[in-house]
């Protein structure tokens, strides 16, 4: 719309397009609040267009008439007609009282689309007591008058309207400001000039995180399982069960909080290894002995342990082992624990030539002296070994006879061999017999006096000072008796 003092230089032209309505919203014809002054008067136009079509009498179907003449042109001559229709009813309604009268307008006749109606019976109605149909059609032209009434006084007010705005200085567009806290000074600032900033910060940031899609790919790489898996700091429990603990991890910041606490349980496990797993000095030396005897008067020592480096034996010499029996007797071997520690074959020594019986049980002890010369550390150390010395058990060789049994066997331990003769239970001991002997040497010996046929069991006790090994029983069973000559009765019986 271009404004009227367009050309008038001493004006300032105002476009209809910058007149803003300022009223209330008009649902009925689709007006709200803030719309042009351009599209105020499309929309009062369109919907003065709806109303004069509506009203346009050319449009009404007057056929049921049956006019002579010429039908009415406009809705004042429309008007007129229905009024005189309804007043030529009327008089004929007042002379009903001649029953011959017949016909319209007591008759029934189409009515318009517009005035179609459902009954109670959700049934379409398209006819009408003329009477009726007339009545309804001048309810409804009056409706439209109403309505048209209404159209020119909000017309009105529009037009009072639009002409306050034309007459309104022209707007003045201020751009409003922000006060930014981080991407600029923080004094107030043109919001376009923040939104400038915030992009260039944002494409920084983003450029240092990487896409979303990178961020999640990375959250996904989280190690499988790792909710359930145990931790490796002291404590116990699961990675989920630690106060903290998100699962599943969905977002960056998720992530990130899993990962201290990861991080916090690998510091854990590390610390407590440092403290616990590993020591120095002389809290770092652990040693432990063994030994076994492997043959009559050959004993086996191992020393096992760790010693840390720098670690010598005090005045560079071998240790004193001193290895004694349980009858007092004991013998002293210098053993290097350096040169021995940890070596499988270990170190050997020969008690043929002391006065410790090999067969009895030993305690192999020794005072142990490390020392660093670096650190002038000095490391000492009691330690000891009892070994139970138990004797390997002979294989017994048994020969029944009818009433007794014989038996051999090879002692390879000096000490005191009981030979025992029990019931085939074991419960029972029947006899035994008792030999000193001085390895290697041959037991061998006979029980009497036994029943033929009858099942035993027999058994060797070894004793080597106070302690006494218990072999397993071997059973052996006597054989039958010889056959009896028959008796003078059995004779006889045989005969017959």
């Amino acid at each position: 719309m271009k404004p009227i003092n367009y050309d008038n230089a001493s004006c300032n032209p105002i476009s209809s397009n910058c007149v803003i309505w300022q009223g209330p919203d008009i649902p009925c014809i689709n007006l709200c609040k803030g719309d042009t002054v351009s599209d105020v008067v499309f929309k009062l136009a369109t919907e003065l267009c709806g109303v004069l079509e509506q009203i346009d009498v050319t449009t009404l179907d007057l056929s049921c008439f049956n006019l002579a003449g010429c039908e009415p042109k406009d809705l004042q001559a429309f008007l007129q007609f229905l009024i005189d229709k309804i007043c030529a009813l009327e008089e004929c309604c007042n002379q009903n009282a001649n029953p011959a009268r017949e016909g319209c307008p007591d008759c029934v006749v189409n009515i318009a689309p517009c005035f179609y109606y459902l009954d109670p019976f959700g049934n379409q109605i398209t006819t009408m007591q003329l009477t009726d149909y007339v009545t309804a059609i001048g309810n409804k032209v009056c409706d439209i008058l109403n309505q048209i009434d209404i159209i020119n006084q909000t017309l009105v007010q529009y037009n009072i309207r639009i002409t306050t705005l034309e007459n309104a200085p022209p707007p003045v567009f201020v751009i409003p400001t922000v006060t930014p806290n981080c991407v600029l000074p923080s004094v107030p600032t043109e919001v376009q000039i923040v939104v400038d900033a915030l992009e260039a910060e944002f494409c920084l940031l983003q450029g240092a995180t990487g896409e979303p899609t990178d961020i999640y790919t990375a959250i996904a790489q989280e190690c499988p399982n790792l909710s359930t898996s145990p931790t490796l700091g002291p404590g116990g429990g699961t990675m989920g069960s630690l106060p903290g603990w998100i699962n599943p991890a969905t977002n960056l910041a998720d992530s990130i909080n899993n990962m201290w606490i990861t991080i916090c349980d690998l510091r854990a496990a590390v610390r407590n290894i440092q403290e616990n797993c590993c020591p120095s000095g002389c809290d770092g030396i652990e040693l432990a002995i063994s030994a076994v005897v492997e043959a009559p008067s050959t004993l086996r020592i191992y020393i096992t342990g760790t010693i840390p480096a720098g670690f010598i034996e005090c005045g560079g010499a071998a240790t004193s082992f001193t290895i004694s029996d349980t009858l007092g007797n004991s013998t002293t071997q210098l053993i290097s624990v350096t040169t021995v520690l940890n070596n499988p074959a270990g170190v050997t020594v020969n008690l043929g030539a002391t006065p410790v019986n090999p067969s009895s049980n030993l305690k192999i002890e020794a005072n142990i002296c490390l020392c660093n010369a670096t650190t002038n550390a000095e490391c000492c150390n009691y330690i000891c070994y009892d070994l139970n010395n138990e004797v390997a058990c002979p294989v017994i060789t048994l020969t029944p006879d009818v009433t007794s049994i014989a038996y051999s066997f090879g002692a390879l331990v000096t000490g005191t061999y009981t030979i025992q003769l029990y019931n085939n239970a074991g419960t029972v001991l029947i006899a035994q017999n008792i030999t000193a002997v001085v390895a290697p040497a041959v037991v061998a010996g006979t029980f009497t006096s036994l029943t033929s046929s009858t099942p035993y069991k027999i058994r060797v006790l070894i004793t080597v000072g106070a302690s006494t090994t218990t072999c397993p029983f071997t059973p052996a069973i006597t054989l039958p008796g010889p056959c009896l000559p028959p008796t003078s009765v059995t004779a006889v019986i045989a005969t017959i």
